[in-house]
């Protein structure tokens, strides 16, 4: 055989067998990187998830990788047990290694906070379920305000088919303040129905911004020192028109 040949298979055969190395060499890359050190498998997002969705409707989205140790969050994902009933609180996407701290209770995930009113400030108070909704609140809403005070001065208040009547020290009820504008909660328990369709009574507080000029700023904290608050829920076509100074004499003629 000529020699030009042979030199020519030879060299081919050489390029050829470089050519296998180097492909199993770089795709072998990954095992490589893993050998010899320690790795964890863990949740990895594959494609982009929405905010808000349900742990539960993750399916293909994420995928069960695995990666080296050092490289793990502190707040990874081993198990979706651990998020189970728990939504994105934020957009997740693709590559991001999945984190228990971010997702939240589904309620959460719409407690969504409101631009706040060009020239008004916020300010928070803390009230119990029964004071607001059954602590049924919402963002974006608005509320009247309903305070009631003690006053110290005896009234003497006339009850139809009874007479004149002495109340020691009566209520005066007013609705201060309407049209708030809520800008978050914090808190609250939307009522979920049983097997038995009862709903179960909230529990706990509720915190609730509002936003507010600095005078309604000031009456709202004289009021919450003064007396008792009720906060009203009101919707577009919630008429206050009536509102009055409430005492005995009102209620009971």
């Amino acid at each position: 055989m000529n020699r030009r040949i042979v030199a020519a298979v030879v060299a081919a055969a050489l390029a050829l067998g470089a050519f296998v190395s180097i492909f199993l060499y770089v795709r072998n890359a990954d095992a490589r990187a893993i050998n010899g050190v320690v790795a964890k498998d863990v949740y990895v997002v594959v494609n982009p998830i929405t905010k808000g969705t349900l742990a539960e409707n993750l399916g293909t989205n994420v995928q069960l990788t695995q990666i080296p140790a050092k490289a793990v969050p502190d707040q990874a994902v081993y198990d979706l047990a651990e998020i189970q009933s728990k939504a994105a609180s934020v957009d997740l996407v693709a590559g991001e290694v999945l984190l228990t701290s971010r997702f939240v209770d589904p309620a959460v995930v719409t407690e969504e906070a409101v631009a706040v009113p060009k020239g008004m400030a916020q300010i928070s108070l803390v009230v119990k379920p029964e004071q607001v909704r059954g602590g049924i609140l919402k963002a974006g809403e608005t509320i009247g305000v309903v305070l009631t005070v003690k006053t110290s001065v005896s009234q003497a208040v006339n009850v139809p088919g009874v007479g004149s009547v002495t109340i020691d020290g009566d209520n005066l009820t007013k609705q201060i303040m309407n049209k708030v504008l809520v800008t978050r909660v914090q808190g609250g328990t939307v009522p979920v129905a049983d097997a038995s369709g009862s709903s179960p009574l909230p529990g706990g507080s509720v915190m609730i911004t509002v936003a507010l000029s600095t005078s309604d700023i000031e009456k709202l904290i004289w009021a919450e020192s003064a007396g008792a608050l009720m906060l009203a829920v009101e919707n577009k076509d919630t008429d206050d028109s009536s509102s009055q100074y409430t005492n005995g004499n009102v209620v009971l003629r």
